[in-house]
């Protein structure tokens, strides 16, 4: 077979097609829709609350950096059937959106709470321990998240990874700037 671009764009306006009239007929106001909005929306309140404004630069850019980085990897996650979002809050975009801003603004206050790297990796580990075995199992059971290829033992070290990728690069940053 040699699909032509033709044939990708047919197939892309039928997905397109086929996930509007999922999310509007199967999603839209269920119960997982409006726990993902309201939860997001809850964790965005207490973030805001929390926020060291004295650094809010070096903060901000984190939850970024995170936040571009898991749509990424969610997106490619995806695209890869490693795994599903069967209860997507928007119906076309990053597959979930809500859940990558929920992650960002956790690893925010990680970053935040967590400066020195000791300190930090204690921090991270058991925040990735709870993102794999709490978070991701439970929102398996609410039917949110579905793993096809992928089991939360290797999510387990990305997170770990991730947050301490992030944290090198936040840093050095911050360190060129104030240099400057």
């Amino acid at each position: 077979m040699n699909p032509s671009m033709q044939d990708i764009m047919k197939a892309q306006e039928k997905i397109s097609t086929l996930r509007w009239y999922y999310w509007k007929n199967e999603i839209v106001f269920s119960l997982q829709w409006w726990f993902i909005l309201i939860f997001l929306f809850i964790l965005l309140l207490v973030w805001l609350r929390l926020l060291d404004h004295s650094r809010i630069f070096p903060i901000l850019l984190y939850g970024l950096i995170t936040f571009n980085i898991a749509s990424l990897l969610d997106t490619l996650g995806g695209e890869l059937q490693l795994w599903e979002y069967p209860k997507m809050v928007l119906p076309w975009g990053p597959r979930i959106i809500c859940i990558d801003l929920m992650i960002s603004i956790f690893f925010m206050l990680l970053y935040q709470y967590f400066v020195k790297w000791s300190s930090f990796l204690i921090a991270a580990v058991c925040l990735a321990a709870i993102f794999a075995f709490v978070f991701e199992p439970a929102a398996i059971y609410m039917g949110i998240y579905f793993p096809l290829s992928w089991s939360n033992l290797y999510s387990f070290p990305i997170y770990i990874l991730l947050s301490s990728f992030i944290k090198v690069i936040v840093d050095k940053i911050c360190k060129l700037r104030t240099e400057s």
